[in-house]
């Protein structure tokens, strides 16, 4: 051929060549050919997608199992046994890929086999398709979502077309319904409706209909003719923009309004003797004082308690005692005029309403009561008798008044005259009104923060340097002034508020311990006094490992002090108790050690680390009594058990010396320092690191 035709012939061949190449490489479809499982060609639209060089696929760097994920490689390797066996042309199926960076995607390959210069070569193509599959995962998990919503949902869930029709409904639609599924599919809703609620149902849905969702109660009939209340949800139901229907959602709240009638009933009445409870007495006590108030009529109280009662239910149990109980108040009605009314309070105590009455006739009444109640009541076979503490309240126009008075009254028969009644006066009894005072102000005490502590130190009497410090409370009352100890402790732990009250008293000393380690002082324990109610209680010990834990204070400097008499109470509770405290790291100390009884046996069954020795023979060593030969006979009992002692209300030079001669480790009282407020302690100031 002529060599102008050869050279045309070759100019032909590389365009077509530079063509398919320049085709191949941009085309946005990813390919690749693999022969003898080594990549031996790749695009550019393959290596952006996977973002690899073209050299690490062409240099057998990158194999199939390097890109393919591990749980999607046998089915690659599966395609590709096929190809080569023939036994299909072509294959087409999805992998998850890893990219260079180890993110996945989702991919489509397009496979085929063919030969190339004698030999089985792959051919396909790679595309992405993770948007797709992800749309698809998310319109599945869509699905799954309303299904789930849909058929498992306890509640009816349905839907209606505008006249009301059933479109839909869920299992718990049939279940609610009483109705089979394609019984409500022939059905409207109106029907179903009880006929005084029909109106209020068609509202709502019409209210949906254009456009506003909204929430009622309605009753209506299942299939069996039981009544449902039931709770409905209505919300429109709109396609393109336009609303075709109405969803719905309906709760039972049949057993709920069923319990919330209940309460309701409970709310005024005592669920054991179904006598008024203090609240609807209350109520038609103050009917009652406004009737007084513009009438010649004069209402009187009658607080009673059954004296000794605690012991029915200590001895033979709650349900004797809650028949004896429910026997009583019978007995009360009965006892009194129809226009009186009779109402529980709480336990074993009653009140009995008296709308027009004298002070005499209050009193008669109260006699009748006691004589009534005394007589012997049968409770599962065995013949019960009580007497009955009452007192009377007449005349006072306050409803709130006349009850404290009754109460007050009461207080006072049951203190000094068990078996009768006091008519309350002013002058009756000061104590036991100021009792029921502290009592009810005590409530609102650690509320209003009207609670203090002062500090007493404890000194160690071989260095004279503060070894512990006692925290005391005090109670400082807006109108009451400065109220003792003994006057709101006792008091506290009868009505049960000490716990409240010990709770606070053990966080507030706690943190001013740390407090003081953290301005630098060194440290020293902290003794706190508690009661054998705080003792007693399930989560007393818990309650202090809360404390420490939130205070940062460490449990070997907070010590508890326990007065001898608390451990008559229980032993067995209070030897578990104990020992989980002693676990925690905090040391134990017996107070006013020498006055209770049987202590030695006690010091022998506790493991306590010190005991107090109690102030009144502390203040007759001055007199030379029978005080020193106690206290010298208290160290040396205590040392020998391998425990320290404190002496208590150290007050001048002569105890200490002699205390000091008797190897008492500390003491405490008037002659090193008073109990004052944390701020004016300043003799820290001594022994500051």
């Amino acid at each position: 051929m002529p060599e102008t035709s050869l050279l045309s012939n070759e100019s032909q061949f590389h365009f077509e060549e530079s063509l398919f190449e320049h085709i191949v490489q941009k085309v946005p479809v990813s390919l690749y050919i693999i022969s003898r499982n080594k990549f031996t060609y790749v695009n550019d639209c393959l290596c952006e997608l996977l973002d690899y060089p073209e050299e690490d696929f062409l240099s057998g760097k990158l194999r199939l199992k390097d890109i393919v994920h591990p749980e999607d490689l046998p089915k690659v390797m599966n395609r590709i046994s096929n190809l080569t066996d023939r036994t299909t042309k072509k294959a087409r199926y999805r992998v998850r890929v890893i990219k260079k960076d180890g993110s996945l995607l989702h991919a489509e390959i397009h496979s085929t086999i063919s030969e190339l210069e004698g030999e089985d070569v792959f051919l396909g193509s790679v595309t992405d398709i993770t948007e797709e599959v992800l749309t698809r995962n998310r319109l599945k998990d869509s699905e799954e979502r309303y299904n789930s919503l849909f058929f498992e949902n306890p509640d009816a869930i349905f839907s209606f077309d505008l006249e009301g029709n059933f479109i839909d409904v869920n299992p718990g639609a049939v279940t609610l319904s009483g109705y089979a599924y394609h019984e409500l599919l022939k059905m409207s809703f109106m029907p179903m409706i009880v006929p005084e609620h029909l109106e209020k149902a068609l509202f709502y849905f019409s209210e949906a209909i254009k456009g506003h969702t909204n929430r009622y109660e309605i009753n209506l009939f299942g299939k069996n003719g039981e009544l449902i209340n039931l709770e409905v949800t209505n919300f429109p139901m709109q396609q393109a923009g336009q609303i075709t229907g109405v969803y719905g959602i309906g709760k039972d709240v049949t057993s709920r309004n069923e319990h919330k009638r209940m309460v309701e009933e409970m709310a005024f009445f005592d669920h054991l003797t179904k006598l008024p409870n203090r609240k609807l007495f209350e109520d038609r006590l103050e009917q009652a004082v406004k009737i007084a108030n513009d009438s010649s009529a004069v209402p009187a109280v009658l607080f009673l308690n059954l004296d000794r009662f605690k012991y029915i239910n200590d001895l033979l149990g709650y349900e004797h005692g809650d028949v004896f109980l429910k026997q009583a108040a019978v007995r009360m009605v009965e006892c009194v005029s129809e226009s009186a009314t009779v109402g529980r309070f709480a336990g074993d105590e009653f009140a009995i309403l008296l709308p027009d009455s004298t002070p005499e006739a209050a009193i008669e009444c109260a006699s009748r009561l006691n004589s009534v109640l005394a007589e012997p009541i049968e409770v599962m076979g065995q013949q019960l008798s009580l007497t009955a503490s009452i007192g009377v309240a007449c005349s006072d126009k306050s409803q709130e008044s006349l009850i404290k008075q009754a109460e007050a009254a009461m207080l006072y028969t049951k203190k000094y005259s068990k078996n009768s009644c006091s008519l309350f006066s002013h002058e009756l009894n000061k104590e036991t009104a100021d009792r029921l005072t502290i009592e009810r102000e005590l409530k609102s005490a650690v509320r209003n923060d009207e609670f203090l502590i002062h500090y007493q130190p404890i000194i160690d009497l071989s260095s004279g340097k503060p070894s512990a410090m006692e925290a005391l409370i005090r109670w400082n009352h807006p109108e009451l002034g400065m109220v003792p100890p003994d006057r709101f402790i006792p008091v506290s732990e009868e009505s049960g508020q000490i716990i409240a009250i010990g709770k606070w008293v053990l966080f507030t000393a706690c943190s001013q311990t740390k407090k003081w380690q953290n301005q630098g002082y060194a440290p020293f324990r902290i003794c706190v006094n508690i009661s054998t109610i705080q003792l007693q209680h399930p989560n007393f010990v818990q309650l202090v490992k809360s404390v420490l834990e939130e205070t940062g204070l460490d449990a070997k400097w907070l010590e508890l002090e326990v007065t001898e008499s608390i451990l008559l109470e229980d032993t067995e509770i209070l030897k578990e108790s104990l020992r989980k405290l002693k676990a925690l790291g905090i040391s134990m100390s017996i107070d006013d050690f020498g006055t209770g009884f049987t202590s030695l046996n006690y010091l022998r069954q506790f493991s306590f680390d010190r005991v107090k020795i109690d102030r009144s023979f502390v203040q007759d060593i001055n007199s030379d009594l029978n005080g020193k030969a106690i206290t010298s006979t208290i160290i040396t009992l205590a040392h020998k058990l391998g425990m320290e002692v404190v002496a208590e209300g150290i007050e001048d030079s002569v105890q200490l010396s002699y205390l000091v001669k008797e190897l008492c480790n500390e003491g405490q009282g008037y002659y090193f320092c008073r109990p004052q407020a944390a701020d004016n302690h300043d003799f820290f100031v001594e022994i500051k690191k």
